[in-house]
């Protein structure tokens, strides 16, 4: 058995407190008591009460459904920033000096001829030039103002002065030097010969040869 809501007229069940269409309260919980016939509700004591006509209640608006909570925009993360052209060669500066050539290096200097160290005598005889050597016919008296040792040649045809000619060592050459004979000295230098200005001393080379008239002094 079912009764109505007296506010919407929705049929509800005796025992229910709310209307399920307009959620007006309709009851109270356990065996409620229908209204009294003129509108009076009788009290649950033994003496009669004072009798009050009852009014309807105006309806209780029910709450607004709570509107679903919209997300937060969330931070937009920032934007990549444009990344720099890559840098550019610097041009070079109109006012940097030019570089300039490498200068040339001088041609290396051609060695140094060889120094003759040895002198080979008529006999085949060899001696060292490490030291003033002074040749002649005769040339015992006159090594000393020299400082040489004398070396004494045959001469059968008397063409040969008493000192006629003095070898030694000297700064970096081995020089000859004809200190004036009656007949002179020759320097045979690959097949041409050549007279020594007497006091004049003269640079030898290996394969030299000198001519102190029939005498030749080969230098090596």
């Amino acid at each position: 058995m079912s009764t109505q809501c007296r506010f919407c007229g929705e049929a509800v069940r005796p025992d229910s407190m709310f209307c399920p269409s307009c959620g007006q309260l309709i009851g109270m919980p356990g065996n409620a008591v229908p209204p009294f016939p003129g509108g009076a509700t009788p009290t649950t004591s033994g003496s009669p009460a004072e009798q009050r006509p009852t009014e309807p209640l105006p309806p209780v608006p029910l709450p607004a459904p709570l509107a679903a909570e919209q997300p937060r925009p969330s931070a937009s993360a920032p934007a990549p920033q444009p990344t720099q052209a890559a840098a550019q060669p610097a041009s070079p500066d109109p006012r940097d000096p030019e570089p300039q050539p490498a200068a040339e290096q001088p041609p290396a200097s051609a060695p140094a001829p060889a120094l003759p160290t040895t002198v080979t005598l008529p006999d085949g005889k060899r001696l060292g030039l490490d030291r003033v050597l002074v040749f002649g016919r005769s040339p015992e008296r006159g090594a000393g103002a020299y400082q040489g040792d004398p070396v004494r040649l045959d001469d059968p045809a008397r063409a040969m002065s008493r000192v006629h000619l003095v070898l030694g060592p000297t700064a970096g050459a081995v020089i000859a030097t004809d200190p004036g004979s009656a007949n002179g000295t020759l320097l045979d230098r690959d097949g041409v010969q050549y007279a020594l200005v007497a006091g004049t001393p003269t640079a030898l080379t290996p394969g030299d040869r000198l001519l102190l008239g029939d005498a030749v002094l080969h230098i090596t």
